[in-house]
């Protein structure tokens, strides 16, 4: 079984984040496993509860995740099948690195006018600081 060579902002836990985070090397699963437990615990304390399963694979996509959008100007375009956990796992890592997460949500409706008001509104908050 080999060594897990893996690096994250939040490599000494969730709460060191507010300064910024200490991006080191984690040094096991189970001690990955409890940091994001730990975050998903006080995730689902302040929103909607998400009923997620944290293996290995999960995991490391979180600290991906995390290590671009901590990053100044990180943007990522997860890709994949439906039901897959793009959003989950995006929105745990969002909470991880203390953002904010905006959805356009496209409906029967959805027009010209509606795509701008949410343009409109993603451009002045990527504007503003914090």
């Amino acid at each position: 079984n080999p060594e897990l060579l893996l690096f994250a902002p939040f490599s000494k836990g969730v709460h060191e984040m507010a300064e910024g985070g200490v991006y080191d090397r984690i040094k096991d699963v189970d001690r990955l496993s409890e940091i994001l437990t730990t975050a998903m615990r006080e995730y689902d304390s302040t929103n909607v509860a998400m009923d997620l399963v944290l293996f290995e694979d999960a995991m490391k996509h979180v600290s991906r995740i995390c290590r671009i959008i901590s990053n100044p100007s990180g943007h990522a375009l997860l890709v994949g099948v439906g039901g897959s956990g793009r959003q989950s796992l995006s929105r745990l890592s969002a909470f991880i690195c203390q953002s904010i997460t905006h959805m356009i949500v496209i409906h029967g409706t959805y027009g010209i006018y509606e795509l701008k008001a949410d343009l409109q509104w993603m451009f002045k908050r990527s504007g503003e600081k914090d």
